[in-house]
Formats: structure tokens, C-alpha cells, sequence
């Protein structure tokens, strides 16, 4: 590699044992996704790295905005694990029970405006197949 590191510095054990030690550090577990991706280093590593990158070093939200950004798309994907996680993190940067609250309703209304407007769609196109 061009920096010098070899491949198994990248994704050598060590690296994956450190890597997953930060994550119990900051969220008191690892998450399901990371604990099994870990167990394949050549994904797990620009995962993390990926992961790192967007939710720890937001370039124009702060951290706290980030969070409740999580916790919106967790609710819109219904990702109950998730959501605990970021709830928690939230709360870590100030987020109120009030301001969460308002998080899950966007992630709640996107989710349901996005299958209704493709189940209006395929209803219309259902009713104009009709009428030929």
C-alpha cells in the first residue's frame, strides 16, 4: 500500500479488536451490524470508517442534530435497535424527550407519505387499465 501500512495492519485483528472496543465505548454495546460485519475485516473496516464519518463528524449539523436526523430515518425504516441507540445518543447531546418525539413524527410521516403515494400511484394506474 501506498502509506506503508500492509493490508493486515488495515484489517488485522487488532485493528478490528480496537475498532469495536471505540464502538462499546461510545454506545455501551455493538450493534448487531458491526459485530457480525467484524467478523469480516474487508468489510467491517470501511464500514466502520464510513460510519465514523457520517455520524461522528457531521460537517454542517451538529451532533446533536445528527442524532435526531438518526432517529428520524430509524423510524421511518422501523429499526428498533437502531432507534435505542440514537435515542440514547441524543439524550448524551441534549436532545429533550420533546425534540426525539418530533424526530420519530418526520421519520413516521415520511415512512407512511412514501407507501401511500405508491400505493395511490399503482391504484391509478390500476383505474386508468380500466378504462381502455
Amino acid at each position: 500500500m501506498a502509506d506503508g501500512n500492509t493490508e493486515n495492519d488495515l484489517y488485522g485483528d487488532e485493528h478490528v479488536q480496537r475498532v469495536l472496543d471505540r464502538v462499546r465505548k461510545v454506545y455501551g454495546q455493538v450493534p448487531l451490524v458491526s459485530e457480525v460485519l467484524s467478523k469480516r475485516p474487508d468489510m467491517f473496516i470501511p464500514y466502520s470508517d464510513l460510519s465514523s464519518a457520517v455520524l461522528f463528524k457531521p460537517k454542517f449539523m451538529d451532533q446533536k442534530a445528527m442524532e435526531l436526523a438518526a432517529i428520524a430515518a430509524g423510524s421511518a425504516l422501523g429499526a428498533e435497535h437502531c432507534l435505542m441507540v440514537h435515542f440514547k445518543q441524543a439524550a448524551k447531546y441534549g436532545a429533550t424527550e420533546d425534540e426525539m418525539f418530533d424526530a420519530v413524527m418526520v421519520g413516521a410521516m415520511m415512512a407512511m407519505t412514501a407507501s401511500q403515494a405508491v400505493a395511490y400511484r399503482k391504484l391509478n394506474e390500476f383505474k386508468e387499465s380500466q378504462h381502455k
